[in-house]
């Protein structure tokens, strides 16, 4: 089943709560003898609602530096953000350059495979022996001719210049690519190792930062804490001072004997009472005789009751025990009777 809260209840239950927690606060006012007899301390109040907002404004100052240094690590943090894309933007700019500069599709070396302009380089003319538009009719190729060997020849040492070229271009560029790739990798090295030395003076700053707070914090909670126990010593003190010229310059230390009556009767304050006088303690001595003759007249009077009513009980024990041997008296004097009763009876029936 569900748990379902019902709003009744939880105002009842917090209004028992309240009340719970004001009975507890009451006790503690009723039951503590400083509250009740010298009241609140007004100034002690003071100097915790003092103490309080200090600690406030402290906790305020301590959370405006901690959003200071987190403001300035964001924008450190931001500003290597924004050089990293930059940087990894002019690294881009610089490979396309070099990718358009240096890697055209007629550089490649086997460019002459798909070249869409090779038909129309063509010449119509013969070009050797081989040359498919020649027949055998026109008298162009005879046995042992090769008419192509010297553009051959031209061809192959322009494609191995070619070759060559290529050959050190492609070197070229695979150390230059290198050497990029190593210069920016060392670069992207470096920034990393500025970003986390940057970062870790960061947290060292704040740490240190957070460490001087931390100290000025405690040394004002210290100094707080001392002033608060000075004046808690010098209002005890004063207390002290103030309790003890009342004890002695007081009507119980004075021993004033006026004090003690309470609305002139025999009831006396025992909070001010610390004796009584040569007159009183007389009559009280004569009172304690005249109350022990009594005590003693009451056992005399008790002790000649006592031995009333033992010789009282006495003669109903001896009178019981004479009655009791009447009883037992007549008990066999009827057992006797009825023995002879019984025997004539027998000597009758025996007669019959």
């Amino acid at each position: 089943m569900y748990k379902v809260e019902i709003l009744s209840d939880n105002l009842r239950d917090a209004a028992i709560l309240r009340r719970k927690n004001l009975d507890e606060e009451r006790k503690q006012r009723i039951f503590d003898p400083k509250i009740r007899v010298l009241g609140i301390d007004v100034r002690a109040l003071e100097d915790q609602i003092r103490t309080k907002n200090e600690m406030k404004k402290v906790e305020k100052e301590r959370e405006v530096a901690f959003d200071k240094t987190m403001r300035h690590t964001n924008a450190i943090l931001q500003h290597l953000d924004a050089e990293a894309i930059a940087q990894n933007r002019a690294q881009l700019k610089s490979l396309n350059h070099y990718r358009v500069m240096n890697q055209q599709p007629s550089q490649r070396r086997d460019y002459d495979l798909y070249d869409p302009k090779a038909l129309k380089s063509d010449r119509p003319a013969r070009v050797g022996d081989d040359d498919e538009r020649i027949g055998l009719s026109s008298c162009q190729r005879f046995e042992g001719e090769d008419l192509a060997s010297a553009q051959r020849k031209r061809l192959q040492k322009e494609q191995m210049k070619t070759w060559s070229q290529e050959g050190v271009w492609e070197r070229r560029a695979k150390k230059f690519e290198e050497a990029e790739e190593k210069r920016l990798y060392e670069k992207y090295q470096n920034d990393v190792d500025q970003k986390v030395i940057t970062l870790q003076n960061a947290v060292k700053d704040a740490r240190a930062e957070q460490a001087r707070a931390d100290k000025e914090y405690n040394w004002q909670l210290a100094e707080l804490k001392r002033q608060r126990e000075a004046e808690e010593r010098r209002y005890d003190e004063e207390q002290n001072v103030a309790e003890i010229n009342r004890q002695v310059n007081g009507n119980f230390l004075t021993e004033h004997p006026d004090v003690f009556n309470i609305g002139g009767g025999h009831q006396v304050r025992v909070d001010m009472f610390k004796g009584m006088t040569e007159e009183q303690k007389r009559y009280i001595h004569q009172v304690q005789e005249k109350q022990r003759a009594e005590a003693e007249a009451r056992r005399e009077e008790q002790k000649r009751e006592e031995e009333r009513i033992a010789r009282q009980e006495a003669c109903n024990i001896r009178a019981a025990m004479l009655l009791e041997r009447e009883k037992a008296r007549q008990v066999r004097e009827e057992a006797v009777e009825l023995r002879e009763e019984n025997k004539r009876k027998a000597e009758e029936f025996k007669m019959k």
